[in-house]
């Protein structure tokens, strides 16, 4: 669940016409978990004292999506193909199922998660900035998480003709735990995922 929670905070959005505040901005970025189309994510996980974590997740859009692990190089992958929860201990050939998601019960939760940290906004920060050679728009901001009793500041570059979210960076901080999670996103229109067994 954590790894569809964090991977749900890089979808992309749609630049509303109207002019908005940049803690207003914040908020819309942060709370829109509509799917955007198929998508790869690089994600690379680093907890305090502990060795990072790097993988690919992929949506197809539907709300089915596989993780690729890269590091460890040998951690089981998972995947979810309607609503059915899958892992694979050899790198993708065969899939386990494990069990059936309520997908219902786990999208109202999500929502209830997001609108309350976001009604704890606060210090928004808009600005420009380069990536990859191209310039972005950037929205960053502190919240809560009042659920999880943990504090945050995501950061997120945003391509001003598309409204795409090309990167994120998440730091998450709770009583002797820290987290600093970077997710590289890009449209992988033809992307199929695997069909189990």
């Amino acid at each position: 669940m954590k790894k569809i929670f964090v991977a749900a905070l890089t979808l992309a959005f749609c630049v509303p016409a109207a002019a908005e505040t940049c803690h207003e901005k914040f908020v819309r970025v942060y709370t829109d978990r509509n799917d955007k189309g198929p998508r790869k994510i690089l994600l690379i996980q680093e907890i305090k004292g502990a060795k990072p974590t790097k993988n690919y997740n992929y949506s197809d859009g539907s709300g089915d999506w596989m993780t690729e692990m890269i590091e460890p190089p040998n951690a089981p992958w998972s995947m979810v193909r309607g609503n059915i929860l899958y892992t694979s201990s050899d790198k993708g050939k065969t899939w386990k199922k494990i069990r059936t998601m309520d997908s219902g019960s786990s999208a109202e939760a999500v929502a209830k998660q997001l609108a309350a940290a976001a009604a704890t906004v606060k210090n928004a920060v808009c600005a420009e900035e380069e990536l990859d050679g191209a310039m972005h728009e950037t929205v960053e901001a502190d919240y809560e998480q009042p659920a999880f009793n943990t504090s945050h500041h995501d950061k997120f570059w945003i391509d001003p003709q598309s409204g795409w979210i090309t990167k994120s960076v998440g730091r998450t901080s709770q009583a002797g735990f820290e987290s600093l999670v970077t997710q590289t996103i890009e449209k992988t229109p033809d992307l199929k995922l695997p069909t189990p067994d």
